[in-house]
């Protein structure tokens, strides 16, 4: 679940693919401003049977990011990025195995970097989040992310990022080291990620082409919270997946995106609120017993449009 991921790291992604873009380029006054703002809306389907029943998840996203400042100078960007993203999931055919059919994710990333020269930048994240099935909000439907990343710039095609990321989920807490990666191989492929998150390959077809691989590992997975008639308990849901993808870009900063794939692990767990492991990967998450427990894997397909200004 790419939009309930622990971290949010998408954000990350978008945020050094900008950064490089604008340091390639030549422009030294202050009225050049790289476009670092977006707006994206997604869906993604997931079908598979258990015991000759049909089931599927489905997910609607859809988020905004706008730079409330944007100063690119000598080569070096510095931004504060403020958005909104919401993530509607459906669980369909599974009746009410785990509580509810449909829960939500609303969060609130704040992004800001600092460049200290073209090639030293650090960036810094947090990520406030309501998730639950919306039955009755409180405080405690309320979990929190965030990230620091050095970035270092060896070259006008590659860069790196070393830092961490911290989540406090339903289920406990993560704290992981990051490392980011954006590299310009060729004139027409790429590679960009955060692992051990997300990783994505590209390959340039034409000017309004481009085909790929990705690959998302959501760390720990999405967790909501389920209303207190049903004991306060949540559920934790996590989709790894390969994906091969199509994008097209329509006009100017806009595109459309198409991608299929296969989700290698694909698990829903309801458990007890008190079912928890602090400090993940450290302490294992495998410890905890869940009340009610989905595996399968199965296809995805997904779908989504992206406009950058």
């Amino acid at each position: 679940m790419k939009a309930t991921s622990s971290f949010y790291l998408i954000i990350l992604l978008v945020s050094l693919k900008f950064t490089a873009t604008a340091q390639q380029n030549k422009a030294t006054d202050t009225t050049f401003k790289p476009k670092i703002g977006s707006f994206d809306i997604g869906y993604s389907y997931s079908p598979f049977t258990v015991n000759h029943k049909k089931m599927n998840i489905q997910q609607s996203t859809a988020s905004v990011s706008v730079p409330l400042i944007n100063n690119f100078k000598d080569g070096k960007l510095d931004f504060l990025l403020a958005g909104v993203s919401y993530s509607g999931l459906t669980l369909s055919g599974m009746e009410q195995s785990f509580g509810e059919k449909e829960f939500y994710a609303i969060s609130v990333p704040i992004t800001f970097q600092k460049s200290f020269s073209q090639k030293y930048a650090l960036l810094v994240s947090a990520i406030p989040t309501l998730s639950s099935d919306l039955k009755d909000v409180s405080g405690e439907d309320i979990s929190y992310s965030a990230f620091a990343m050095l970035k270092i710039r060896t070259s006008k095609n590659f860069s790196y990022s070393v830092g961490a990321g911290y989540s406090r989920q339903f289920f406990g807490s993560i704290l992981i080291p990051v490392i980011g990666i954006d590299w310009q191989i060729s004139e027409k492929l790429s590679l960009s990620g955060t692992l051990p998150v997300s990783e994505k390959l590209k390959y340039q077809l034409s000017d309004k082409s481009i085909i790929g691989f990705s690959s998302d590992f959501g760390i720990g997975g999405g967790s909501y919270r389920l209303s207190k008639k049903t004991g306060s308990n949540y559920l934790q849901v996590q989709q790894y997946k390969n994906t091969l993808f199509y994008n097209y870009q329509l006009a100017k900063n806009f595109s459309v995106q198409i991608s299929g794939g296969y989700n290698f692990v694909q698990k829903l767990d309801l458990y007890n609120k008190d079912q928890k492991v602090n400090w993940a990967p450290f302490n294992d998450l495998n410890k905890r017993v869940p009340l009610t427990e989905l595996k399968k894997t199965g296809i995805t397909v997904e779908s989504g449009i992206s406009y950058r200004f």
